[in-house]
């Protein structure tokens, strides 16, 4: 994060405490363990991918995936996108753009936006 030179703690954890809504958000579940949280925000013509944060030791097993591909698929039959937001150094960029997502504004930092609509869908 120092790398991006305009990360600014405090302000991004009032961001987070901002737009927190306990009613968008569920607890991921794996094998009956309590592994991570999404926070998916449902407007006119879009779902908004808030939040999806899953603990490292279940990183790599395609919950992630299934998670977006079900959101993706619900999006598809609604005729809506799917948008999120990232730091510009996470990891889970490659995966959003295997899935189909692209970057908005390539310049943006150090948050990214991003989009995927129902024709940009990678199997």
């Amino acid at each position: 994060m120092l790398q991006l030179g305009k990360w600014d703690e405090p302000m991004r954890r009032a961001a987070i405490r901002r737009s927190f809504k306990a009613a968008d958000s569920c607890i991921i579940v794996y094998r009956g363990v309590d592994i991570g949280w999404t926070q998916i925000t449902e407007r006119d013509t879009d779902y908004n991918l808030t939040q999806i944060q899953i603990l490292a030791e279940y990183c790599g097993l395609g919950i992630g995936s299934r998670i977006i591909r079900d959101l993706q698929d619900r999006a598809s039959c609604e005729g809506r996108t799917v948008s999120l937001s990232a730091v510009r150094t996470n990891r889970a960029i490659e995966l959003y753009c295997r899935m189909g997502f692209r970057v908005i504004d390539p310049n943006a930092t150090p948050i990214i936006d991003m989009v995927w609509t129902p024709t940009e869908r990678v199997t």
